[in-house]
C-alpha cells in the first residue's frame, strides 16, 4: 500500500510538473514573460502603508496587461483576511508594458494589528500575501490572450519600513 500510494505521488508531481512546463511554454511561443513583485512597503504611522506593486516584461515584445482581479491579504490563525485598500494610484486597469520595461503602482493599506487571531511569525512578523489575476497578449493583439493568476508573500515587521520578500514560495 505504502508503495502504491508513492507511486501515486509520484506520479501526481510528475503531471503537475508537466503541466507547469507546458504553461511556461505556452508563454515563451506566444512571446510572454512578465514577473510581478512587491517592490517597496513605506510605514506611514497608524496602522498605514504604502506599497509598491511592480510588472517586469522581459520579453522582447510589448504586451498589453489587464489586471482581472488583485487583493492584498493579511495571514490570521484561521486563514488569510483581505485588507482595505485605503487608497491606490489612479490608473487603468489596463496598460500598455513595453518589452524589457517594468510598470509600477502604488497603494496605501491598513494593516491593524487588532485584527483578531492575527498570525506573527517567531520574529513578531507579519505575513502579507498580493493575489493578482491578470490577462495578457501581445501588443499587437495576435495570438490568444493569456491568463495569470499568482500570488506574492512578504513578512512585514509591524510599525516599521521592515519587510522581507518572500520568493520561492
Amino acid at each position: 500500500m505504502v508503495k502504491t500510494a508513492g507511486w501515486i505521488f509520484v506520479l501526481l508531481a510528475a503531471g503537475s510538473l508537466t503541466m507547469s512546463f507546458a504553461e511556461a511554454s505556452a508563454n515563451e511561443r506566444n512571446g510572454i514573460h512578465i514577473r510581478v513583485l512587491i517592490d517597496n512597503i513605506q510605514y506611514e504611522g497608524k496602522d498605514a502603508y504604502s506599497l509598491v506593486v511592480s510588472t517586469s516584461n522581459s520579453s522582447s515584445r510589448d504586451l498589453r496587461i489587464t489586471i482581472v482581479d488583485e487583493g492584498f491579504f493579511i495571514q490570521t490563525d484561521s486563514g488569510w483576511t483581505q485588507l482595505t485598500v485605503r487608497q491606490k494610484e489612479q490608473g487603468d486597469r489596463a496598460f500598455l508594458l513595453p518589452a524589457l520595461k517594468k510598470n509600477e503602482r502604488a497603494a496605501q493599506l491598513s494593516i491593524p494589528v487588532t485584527i483578531p487571531q492575527l498570525f506573527r511569525t517567531y520574529e513578531g512578523d507579519l505575513s502579507l500575501m498580493y493575489r493578482y489575476t491578470y490577462t495578457m497578449r501581445t501588443a499587437e493583439g495576435t495570438g490568444a490572450a493569456l491568463q495569470r493568476a499568482d500570488e506574492v508573500y512578504c513578512w512585514i515587521k509591524p510599525g516599521t519600513s521592515d519587510w522581507i520578500l518572500r520568493e520561492g514560495m
